[in-house]
């Protein structure tokens, strides 16, 4: 018999549950190792993980990680030892806080103290919150202020060479700069991306021989502050052209070339030619020759064609004329037609046989159809609607194979060539206390068969909410290890065989 494997429950840390008294979970991805106690998630007891320490190696040496929130990463600091130590060497660090501005330092045995000092800093790099306040600091070379840096000195700045804060050289800023007090440049200014000015009044030039260039397009109104006080364009300086897709409108006197005023309302239209004519008095409209409309009309008069039969159905001709045809008449109650009907979709109340009987019965509500009689298929029978119901006692099947979940290809069941994400399989129809479901079936979504005592079933898709027991005598699987007993029987004795014992994943 093969050596079982005891494999702990495990998953991620976020899908941990509530262990119960003494069972063991593993987070596989923080490396934490979890003890129950009480079935409550809270409760769970931590033991220990390798993310808070390092492990020496023959080369370096170990170190403590200190880990950051979970909500905000899984970066740490290491506290690590040299790799190489002449022995034990202790740090002890004071027993409180030291005050604002103050360093650590050492005393020669490894106590460490609060020491408060000034410093002078070359090729300096800061890495956390910088407050220079009160204390000097002279920076001579390169420096990196990687954090919050706060100057608590309020002289205000009247040009380029006063204020709290003066740079000489060039300044770069990759992120947001926030500006309290008035902004003024000198030179040439450059915003490229979304500028936005709010608050107040934006001057753009103060002169009339200040040029403003806009080079892309606006994309919202352009509305004075209040009606008639600002011109467009002033006499001797005017505008060359506009443009307008919708609607212009001049409160005053307006002066254009080539306008065009369409009138409606006329009560009687007569072209040189004579061919269209609107007879008031008639109340039609009459066609002489030919009337060609490139657009819609509408006429609210009767449109007389000569040419038409009475009870003829309108056709299109050939020349895409009004004509009609001695084939298809109409006389308000029947139509008739004199050859074959080529129609994609009929809809009928009945459908009888010549003599007049009703053996064949389309039903007019639902479409169903009913046959009264038998009904005898001497060829294939296909059925390619959604729902199939043999209404019998007995079902006699011939085949000692049945095949389900074909799927129609042209009138014809095949195998399916995608997945329709659906399951397959039988439901059996039961009563316990009321109507149930029970079924063996393809669990499309796990990719296995499924044997439920209690099932639901939407869109071709069943969900099991109790599954049912299995009464065997033995037990084999065929799988990536070959095919095995697993269940055997021996006496009164029951033996697993060539297993792995998993307490499974969270």
């Amino acid at each position: 018999m093969a050596t079982p494997v005891l494999q702990f429950k495990r998953g991620a840390f976020s899908n941990l549950p509530a262990l119960k008294a003494g069972e063991p979970g593993f987070t596989t991805d923080r490396h934490d190792f979890y003890i129950g106690l009480d079935n409550t998630l809270s409760n769970n007891k931590f033991f220990g993980s390798t993310r808070y320490w390092t492990k020496e190696t023959a080369t370096t040496a170990s170190g403590v990680n200190l880990v950051e929130g979970t909500d905000n990463g899984d970066s740490f600091i290491t506290l690590q030892s040299p790799d190489a130590l002449a022995g034990i060497v202790t740090y002890t660090l004071p027993g409180a806080n030291g005050s604002a501005g103050t360093v650590l330092r050492e005393d020669g045995t490894g106590t460490l103290s609060w020491s408060s000092s000034n410093f002078s800093f070359t090729d300096t790099i800061f890495t956390g919150i910088t407050t220079v306040n009160g204390t000097f600091l002279d920076v001579n070379t390169v420096s990196d202020f990687s954090g919050i840096t706060t100057f608590s000195n309020t002289t205000q700045s009247t040009d380029k060479d006063t204020g709290a804060v003066i740079v000489e050289g060039g300044v770069g800023i990759e992120k947001n700069l926030n500006v309290g007090g008035n902004l003024k440049v000198d030179g040439v200014s450059e915003f490229v991306g979304v500028a936005t000015f709010r608050g107040g009044t934006i001057n753009l030039g103060d002169a009339d021989t200040d040029d403003i260039n806009v080079a892309g397009e606006f994309i919202s109104n352009l509305v004075p502050n209040s009606d008639d006080s600002f011109d467009i364009g002033i006499t001797g300086k005017r505008w060359r052209g506009a443009h307008f897709s919708g609607i212009g409108t001049f409160a005053t006197g307006a002066v254009a070339d080539n306008v065009q005023i369409g009138i409606s309302g006329a009560s009687e239209i007569d072209t040189s030619s004579g061919d269209l004519t609107l007879d008031s008095a008639g109340g039609r409209v009459v066609v002489d020759d030919h009337l060609n409309v490139v657009g819609v009309s509408t006429f609210s008069s009767d449109l007389v064609v000569s040419s038409l039969t009475n009870q003829r159905v309108l056709l299109a001709g050939a020349s895409s004329e009004i004509t009609d045809s001695a084939n298809l008449t109409f006389d308000g109650s029947l139509l008739t037609v004199a050859d074959t009907i080529d129609v994609t979709t009929v809809e009928v109340t009945n459908v009888k046989a010549k003599d007049g009987t009703t053996s064949i019965t389309i039903d007019n509500a639902t479409g169903a159809v009913g046959i009264a009689t038998n009904l005898t298929v001497s060829g294939n029978f296909t059925v390619l609607g959604a729902q199939t119901e043999v209404n019998t006692e007995t079902l006699l099947v011939e085949d000692s194979l049945i095949e389900v979940g074909l799927v129609n290809s042209g009138g014809s069941l095949v195998a399916p060539s995608s997945d329709a994400n659906i399951d397959v399989g039988v439901v059996f129809h039961y009563f316990d206390g009321s109507a149930r479901k029970a079924a063996v079936y393809w669990d499309d979504s796990v990719a296995r068969i499924a044997v439920g005592s209690q099932v639901t079933e939407a869109s071709s898709v069943l969900t099991a909410s109790a599954y049912a027991a299995l009464e065997i005598g033995a037990l084999w699987v065929n799988d990536c290890a070959g095919q095995s007993q697993v269940i055997s029987c021996t006496g009164s004795e029951r033996f697993l065989e060539n297993i792995t014992i998993d307490a499974g994943s969270f």
